[in-house]
């Protein structure tokens, strides 16, 4: 059977028109009024959770994979776990910038 379908112009009439109220409520929930921004500082956050939040593909070239390679046979990690622990060592080494 054929679905029947009204003009726009026609389904536009019968809506009514926005009162104020729901103007200025649908403009600050748009602009972030009514929920302030999460910010959780990163002490909090546990630094041996699941690896289930982000993943990313970083490509090497051959040069820079030798360099992994010979790095983590060295200090007896996986590839993976010798880029974790130089991010981890960076970050804490370096001074924080404001």
């Amino acid at each position: 059977m054929v679905k029947r379908r009204t003009p726009l112009a026609i389904a536009a009439q019968d809506r009514p028109e926005p009162t104020p109220e729901q103007i200025e409520a649908f403009a600050s929930g748009v602009d972030g009024a009514k929920k302030p921004p999460v910010t959780e500082p990163i002490a909090t956050i546990d630094p041996r959770a699941k690896r289930d939040f982000k993943g990313i593909r970083v490509p090497f070239n051959e040069y820079e994979y030798n360099m992994l390679e010979k790095l983590a046979s060295k200090t007896g990690r996986s590839k993976l776990n010798a880029i974790r622990y130089a991010i981890t060592k960076l970050a804490n080494d370096e001074p924080e910038q404001n």
